[in-house]
């Protein structure tokens, strides 16, 4: 008799497993990507003061890249943000994309479901020899970044090198 009053972990009659089922909920819910409903957000940088936890700001813009004959067209949504917010560089032939997308909560009430990402982005690529990288433009509309990058004929790098004696 004494065996069934025994608190059980998982039965909901252990007073962890609340606490325990709860937390895990909780953390399956973060994982991916679901909410707990009505309960107030609390991310992890919240919970330990690590501010380096914060995953808040982990954004990936949606790219899709599209090759015609005269040009490789790249197209990156970026939703919430500005012509300013938007960095394109070339360097070693490799174009890399940055920005910056800023939280934009009101402060009155308490925020119950947070599902938009905020914070910093890099996308980095390599470039095809058939670009030509002085040629290469970007326009910005709407919260879509287009860059366009005409083909040219490759260069061959590779030639004879004539060896003299000293």
């Amino acid at each position: 008799m004494l065996e069934d009053k025994k608190p059980q972990l998982f039965a909901g009659t252990h007073p962890l497993s609340d606490n325990f089922r709860r937390e895990m909920e909780s953390m399956m819910s973060r994982f991916f990507g679901g909410a707990v409903p009505f309960l107030p957000l609390e991310t992890a940088a919240q919970r330990t003061g690590f501010p380096s936890l914060d995953m808040t700001g982990a954004i990936s813009p949606a790219i899709d890249i599209h090759e015609t004959d005269t040009a490789i067209v790249l197209t990156a949504e970026l939703p919430g943000l500005e012509e300013d917010d938007v960095e394109v560089e070339i360097k070693d032939r490799r174009l890399t994309l940055r920005g910056q997308k800023n939280v934009t909560h009101d402060d009155t009430g308490d925020l119950r479901v947070s599902e938009r990402s905020y914070g910093s982005f890099t996308r980095t690529m390599t470039l095809p020899d058939a670009v030509d990288i002085e040629e290469i433009s970007a326009a910005f509309d709407k919260g879509v970044l287009h860059v366009t990058m005409p083909k040219t004929e490759p260069q061959d790098p590779s030639r004879k090198i004539k060896v003299s004696s000293k």
